[in-house]
């Protein structure tokens, strides 16, 4: 069975459900999201032991125990509850282990002052991955990557924190560097889940006072070449290499577990073309290349781009493109007229922020931009109502652009008001006036600029 139709059977999601975190993923502005299961060790067999009502008040207990740790700030969203299981997800991945240890924290405490004689243990498993492209949530993706958090989760015992490589390896730092607890990582080595075909990764976080990393109990996991196969495999060396050199001249690219599908190359914006295999999967680039280092960029948004440098040699070249996110600043404010304001309202709003773009010889070009916007709106001396919007931008420390609109009546714009080699920033007005609804939207947004793609 698929990885998508595991989903839908198993972890299906309401309408109301995904919107629900498409909204948290574009209040938190990522693309990417770090995907929690949590389960109790042994609920089935508590519920038959002790009867319907007792494990009841066990969930009810987990429930009011796990909850306001994976929401506390509204840095975490609850997706979906699935019997005795959570699904959470967290924009910052350092964030969902942090909640994970402290959740295992919380219940060590509960446990010793519990008189109930039963323990509650819970297992948890984290996964991270794009879930969206081109700013819309993709389905397919974000169902991959819950399946992933489940299988990982199912491979804990209780009180265990599993997590995949990229969870680990953006979190560790950070975690590291805040010390919340005597706490202990351990890499168990890669392991077959189910549905999944190649072997993942899986690593452990633990608070060492509640209990020390153990390896899965239960998964297969993959066996290093056993010595016999040594000696088959040093004559089996012999034959690729002598195929080896005879394809040394000729280039052959793989992407490995390769999913953006419009993606470019920096200089010329050429479309890579790749060959049939599914999104995710290995996928051979087709293009004619020469050897030497490149960038290519796939935008998530007008204002969100992802790039990441690859280095082509001679022969067969498998490559992983670590991509990093560039976004350009933007800000924008609303103001209305009632009667609660006294039909007088103002408001201010201004934003710094750096970021660097590349220009057409793949160079890095750093940018420390100052935004700022205002709206002012009331009566004029002949009772209508009016608004004044203002903007400015400065570009490392030079105003590039200020101005002034004034309107008594409905106006609808939008119009550049700055732009150099790789980008431009446009203001977007929205002047509602003469109605029972009248409010004032100004909006700086900015936008990538390409050279000629061939699609």
């Amino acid at each position: 069975m698929s990885n998508e139709n595991d989903i839908k059977q198993n972890y299906s999601l309401s309408q109301k459900e995904m919107t629900s975190v498409d909204n948290y993923r574009k209040l938190r502005e990522t693309s990417v999201l770090t995907v929690m299961f949590t389960d109790i060790k042994g609920f089935t067999d508590l519920t038959e032991e002790k009867g319907e009502i007792f494990s009841t008040k066990v969930r009810k207990t987990h429930n009011n125990i796990l909850i306001p740790i994976i929401e506390k700030n509204n840095e975490g969203l609850i997706v979906k509850h699935i019997g005795d299981s959570i699904m959470a997800v967290f924009s910052e991945p350092s964030t969902a282990v942090e909640r994970a240890i402290k959740i295992q924290q919380e219940l060590n405490k509960y446990n010793k002052q519990n008189l109930d004689d039963v323990n509650l243990e819970v297992r948890i498993g984290l996964h991270m991955g794009q879930i969206a492209i081109e700013n819309d949530i993709n389905l397919d993706l974000f169902g991959r990557h819950v399946n992933r958090a489940s299988r990982v989760e199912g491979l804990a015992d209780g009180k265990q924190i599993f997590m995949t490589y990229p969870v680990f390896d953006s979190a560790h730092g950070w975690i590291e560097q805040h010390k919340i607890g005597n706490i202990s990582w351990k890499k168990h080595g890669a392991y077959f889940l189910k549905g999944i075909k190649e072997p993942i990764d899986i690593y452990e976080v633990a608070d060492t006072s509640i209990l020390k990393p153990k390896p899965p109990q239960k998964g297969k996991k993959k066996r290093g070449i056993p010595k016999i196969g040594i000696l088959i495999s040093l004559i089996l060396l012999g034959i690729v290499l002598s195929f080896a050199i005879m394809q040394f001249q000729k280039i052959q690219v793989t992407l490995i577990e390769f999913w953006p599908e419009k993606v470019y190359f920096n200089k010329s914006g050429e479309k890579l073309l790749l060959d049939d295999d599914p999104i995710g999967k290995n996928r051979i680039l087709l293009n004619k290349i020469k050897r030497g280092d490149y960038l290519i960029y796939y935008n998530v948004s007008r204002m969100v781009r992802y790039y990441a440098p690859i280095s082509i040699k001679r022969g067969k070249n498998n490559i992983d493109p670590d991509f990093k996110e560039h976004r350009i600043p933007s800000t924008y404010r609303t103001i209305s007229l009632n009667e609660k304001n006294q039909f007088k309202n103002e408001i201010f709003a201004n934003r710094t922020a750096e970021y660097s773009l590349f220009n057409i010889k793949n160079e890095k070009i750093q940018y420390k931009a100052y935004l700022g916007i205002s709206i002012k709106g009331e009566k004029n001396a002949s009772g209508k109502f009016e608004f004044i919007a203002e903007w400015t931008i400065d570009l490392n420390g030079e105003n590039v652009c200020s101005g002034t609109k004034t309107s008594s009546k409905e106006l609808k714009e939008k119009f550049v008001i700055f732009e150099d080699d790789l980008h431009f920033y446009e203001i977007i007005l929205n002047l509602c006036v003469g109605t029972k609804h009248n409010y004032a939207n100004i909006e700086i947004t900015p936008n990538f600029k390409t050279v000629s793609k061939t699609e």
